[in-house]
């Protein structure tokens, strides 16, 4: 998963690698609201390469040209992306830019440091100048010196920029990133130096291990597919379900933050009920097959009647259950071996009985006739609340 500019500063400034003043713009309306000060930058973010020689990147002196700008980058079409969000900066000016970088190498099996004393746009000149430093063992700030020392740079920037590069090391590891970058990095003649662009790339299979990037998500990637499934934690008992990506990921951090984990976190996508009502069993089963699964918060506006559909099958659930340990318990009454039971039960049920077990199932929707049927439900293991707060307090209780 690829970040955007301003995603990937987000990451820096909390290893404390500089970045500028700026702040993110959905619609040029907001450029009237803008936190920093003129002259700034505007800066198209999209994924893929060059932007600038595309006219991605522009320069204003006002709040008048910098909504006319902003309107023409929402409308530029880079590659065939269109930006979802500007990043508005403040302008800074360097002696020199050169270019950073950290990547996994599937080959080697081992981090690569790179640098090049010739960043920027000019790809040719900044590959013929580019310096690496494989990380055999153990990183030492000595590998990000000797970087540094090969790059050949001034004698005031060499230990600001090995700190830099320390500080890229501590981001790569701490999230499992593939790449991290950094082009250019200003250097001012005092050795003063700052990340003025930057591009992070997060290995998705390590997404389990940090929920706290679930957020960088592109959205769009939900869109294309029935429902999506995040493997978070396996030693987790809890499982999400959600028709919006962003309240899952609220739920996710927040259940996080009192050092409580998801085992996986569901992303439902399709908005048709006659697709829910003919295809929900099977959902419904590859759901809670998982025998360890206890507890499942669903938050869901039901506006498809997946909601109605689902409780239709936790009560046909629920019987079923009944129905087997009524059996269980005639047939023990005949044969304790319970041997009976098993030769007549069919073989597509004889596999296992996950199913027929103790599930909570809590449920936030604004649906009026599902918040009217909570007293009906009562003798099922199902809470509904349109308060998200008291479906937590369930989770968070037990």
């Amino acid at each position: 998963m690829d970040l955007l500019e301003y995603q990937a500063k987000e990451l820096f400034s909390q290893v404390g690698i500089p970045v500028l003043p700026s702040q993110s713009i959905a619609d040029p309306s907001e450029l009237k609201n803008l936190h920093i000060h003129y002259p700034i930058v505007l800066k198209s973010q999209v994924l893929v390469s060059g932007r600038a020689k595309f006219g991605g990147v522009r320069f204003v002196e006002n709040t008048i040209d910098a909504i006319a700008v902003a309107q023409s980058l929402f409308n530029l079409s880079i590659e065939g992306e269109y930006p979802k969000v500007i990043l508005a900066e403040s302008r800074y000016d360097v002696e020199n830019e050169i270019f950073l970088g950290i990547m996994f190498d599937y080959v080697l099996k081992k981090p690569v440091l790179m640098g090049s004393s010739q960043g920027g746009i000019n790809v040719e000149i900044l590959l013929d100048n580019l310096q690496t430093c494989v990380i055999e063992e153990e990183f030492l700030p000595f590998h990000a010196r000797h970087l540094v020392m090969k790059m050949n740079l001034k004698k005031k920037a060499i230990a600001p920029v090995t700190a830099i590069i320390e500080k890229m090391y501590d981001l790569f590891i701490q999230n499992d990133l593939d790449i991290i970058e950094i082009n250019p990095l200003g250097v001012k003649n005092n050795g003063e130096v700052m990340a003025l662009d930057g591009k992070i790339r997060i290995n998705d299979d390590s997404l389990n291990r940090h929920p706290n990037l679930l957020k960088y998500l592109n959205k769009d990637q939900f869109l294309s597919t029935v429902y999506s499934c995040l493997e978070i934690n396996n030693k987790s008992d809890i499982v999400i379900i959600s028709d919006s990506i962003d309240e899952a990921i609220f739920i996710l951090n927040h259940l996080e933050g009192k050092n409580i984990f998801t085992q996986k976190l569901y992303v439902l996508t399709h908005k048709n009920q006659q697709f829910w009502t003919s295809n929900i069993t099977q959902v419904f089963r590859q759901i809670i097959e998982n025998t360890s699964v206890k507890k499942i918060i669903i938050t869901h506006s039901n506006q498809d009647n997946f909601v109605d559909a689902l409780i239709e099958e936790i009560k046909k659930s629920h019987q079923e259950e009944i129905n087997y340990k009524e059996l269980i318990s005639q047939d023990r009454e005949e044969r304790p071996t319970g041997t009976r039971l098993w030769n007549e039960t069919p073989k597509s049920k004889q596999k296992t009985n996950n199913l027929y077990r103790y599930i909570q199932w809590s449920i936030r929707t604004f649906s009026p006739h599902l918040l009217s049927e909570q007293e009906s439900l009562n003798l099922l293991p199902i809470k509904i609340d349109n308060n998200l707060d008291k479906i937590l307090q369930i989770i968070l209780k037990d």
